[in-house]
């Protein structure tokens, strides 16, 4: 039986330019009970479909609606909004938008949606706990919903919906701004309730996580479904077809493997990194003559130039040798002013929110260009690593030094020559009328002249594909353009250190291109790019250097290849490596990998 159904849907946002469609003639049912996979570029359509299911179309957004929806047998035209969320919980992609503002602690907003429901007090507390617990941040009860970091926000979001119990949860991009433990306790509590009969929709990027748990896969483009089925079949066909949208590594990898010859085309696609392994270990032990080995461990990989917890490199660790990398991180704040000549140096950098939450503790490091990914956990300490860069926060204890300069000694204003920030959240950052107008205000505001402001300007609308939407309100925009948009604001100051916080959280595939080239562009000049990010695969892929923190602390710091491959101490700050070095690792390679193309040349080599 269908729970949800839509039949010839056709809409249009008022504020869409006449002649575009945000959909277009949509007829898809979902059956109670099933697991629903969307996925597709920004502004396909996948947006549209969930605000259709949850009734924010047409009783919330304005629009052109053609054609019918209906839930759980009545048309959503028919329903009130507030009738329709005691059936259709909705998380949103931004978890700033979902919170109330109206609550003091994390427990009171997670049971702030109870309220209507009707319980007791004791009841809501019980399930408000319950429900903080299933998604691992029962620590939170007691913290302020806007002092977390952006994970963990977005977790306190997710559980407020997952506390009503609805009937058909629709989750938008619900992983984008946690990191893989966060990540995979989200997916394993909807996961849960998928099997206990609740139907789920969920819109991804993470197809890597995603795919193994639904029963159905959706791709959207233009505004409508261009492939849906069976995830095996969808994805199979999405890489084949060479379709612009994130195709799990075990499928790129076997796509590959029947490419070369290595495995019959008429094998089924492996969807899962096990599946893979399973298909790639025959080769594996066929060409190198040992049977593969799975170990819990890094230790047969090249770590060398990772700095450990203790100071020490991994090979020296490994040796008993006591020799320190950062002896020259321990000089005194004096020498550092006086005589480092890095753009940016953290010198035993502590910070203590107000409340006691110790953020950093003894943080020391520097940076000079290339592009430095900063991972770990949230609430590593990551994002009030970098705010410390521009002045908008300042050491508890410690010092910071940008281009030499003791950051405590400028204003905000003055950093901003030197240091460009693109926020976590874009809606933090984002206040003109139009696209172009915002990326106009940085340039402007630093004191550039007409015409260097107009080349800053036209160049960074066009590295971010954003000059047909220049007269546009960013507003107007999907969550991931305005992503583009502030992250564009920024490179158009032409600062020397471009800092930004979570840019690839939501992207689809050609926005993470986009800003990969943007990224590599910036370090061929010689400029320095820190980018916070939960996304290994774009870590993998553009980071000439790896900073890990861990619950406030330094864990890790040196060469990709070399801490990706440190598979235990980055369990430490529930880091997974990326999914191709851990398959090397499944089947036994003795190099870690970083690209598909590393494991098909390891393979040819073997076999030659």
């Amino acid at each position: 039986m269908a729970i949800i159904q839509l039949e010839d849907v056709s809409f249009r946002y008022a504020a869409q330019p006449t002649g575009e469609m945000a959909l277009r003639d949509v007829s898809y049912s979902i059956a109670e009970g099933r697991f629903v996979g969307i996925t597709g570029e920004s502004a396909a359509g996948k947006a549209t479909f969930c605000r259709l299911v949850a009734g924010h179309i047409p009783h919330f957004y304005q629009g052109d609606l053609t054609g019918s929806v209906t839930v759980d047998g009545a048309p959503t035209t028919d329903r009130t909004l507030g009738d329709l969320a005691s059936t259709v919980g909705f998380v949103f992609e931004n978890p700033y938008d979902q919170l109330t503002g109206a609550t003091s602690t994390v427990l009171e907003e997670v049971a702030f949606g109870l309220e209507s429901m009707g319980l007791s007090r004791e009841e809501m507390r019980e399930r408000a706990l319950d429900t903080l617990d299933l998604v691992g941040i029962e620590e939170l009860a007691d913290r302020h919903p806007q002092r977390l970091s952006g994970g963990q926000c977005q977790r306190v979001a997710i559980a407020s919906v997952l506390a009503m119990r609805p009937e058909i949860l629709i989750l938008q991009q619900p992983t984008a701004q946690l990191d893989p433990e966060g990540t995979e306790d989200v997916i394993r509590v909807v996961t849960e309730m998928n099997r206990e009969g609740f139907t789920v929709v969920m819109v991804s990027q993470n197809l890597d996580r995603l795919v193994p748990h639904v029963d159905e896969l959706l791709v959207f483009d233009d505004g409508r479904i261009q492939l849906e089925g069976a995830p095996r079949d969808v994805l199979t066909a999405a890489v084949e077809r060479s379709l612009p949208i994130p195709v799990p590594t075990p499928v790129r990898v076997g796509h590959r493997l029947r490419e070369a010859g290595y495995v019959d085309r008429s094998e089924p696609m492996p969807i899962t990194l096990a599946a893979c392994a399973e298909e790639l270990k025959p080769l594996v032990a066929a060409t190198s003559g040992r049977q593969p080995v799975v170990t819990d461990s890094a230790s047969s990989f090249d770590r060398s130039g990772v700095v450990e917890p203790d100071g020490s490199t991994a090979a020296a660790s490994d040796t008993g040798d006591a020799g320190d990398p950062r002896d020259e991180l321990t000089a005194s704040g004096d020498d550092l002013a006086s005589a480092r000549t890095d753009r940016v140096v953290f010198d035993d950098l502590c910070h203590t929110y107000p409340g006691g939450v110790r953020a950093l503790q003894n943080v020391s490091f520097e940076m000079d260009e290339g592009c430095v990914c900063i991972i770990g956990q949230n609430g590593a300490g990551k994002s009030t690593l970098v705010k410390h860069l521009n002045g908008l926060l300042k050491p508890t204890e410690g010092s910071v030094f940008v281009e030499g300069t003791d950051t405590s000694e400028k204003r905000v204003a003055q950093l901003a020559h030197d240091v460009g920030l693109s926020f976590q959240n874009p809606d933090d950052q984002l206040f003109h009328d139009t696209v172009e107008s915002e990326v106009r205000y940085g340039p402007r505001n630093l004191g550039y002249d007409d015409a260097t402001i107009d080349e800053l300007v036209e160049r960074a609308l066009s590295q971010f594909d954003l000059e047909n939407s220049k007269e546009r309100n960013p507003y107007d925009l999907v969550i991931s353009w305005r992503k583009r948009v502030a992250v564009a604001s920024v490179a158009a100051m032409d600062t020397p250190v471009v800092v930004l916080d979570e840019p690839t959280s939501g992207q689809d595939a050609p926005g993470q291109a986009i800003l990969g080239e943007f990224v590599t562009a910036l370090g061929e000049e010689g400029k320095l790019v820190v980018v916070i990010t939960h996304d290994m695969d774009f870590v993998r892929r553009y980071a000439d250097r790896v900073v890990v923190l861990s619950q406030a602390n330094l864990l890790l710091d040196g060469d990709p290849r070399a801490v990706l491959s440190a598979e235990t101490t980055l369990r430490k700050a529930d880091v997974q490596p990326p999914a191709i070095t851990r398959l090397g690792k499944l089947v036994g390679l003795s190099e870690p990998l970083l690209s598909v193309d590393e494991l098909l040349a390891s393979i040819e080599r073997e076999q030659n």
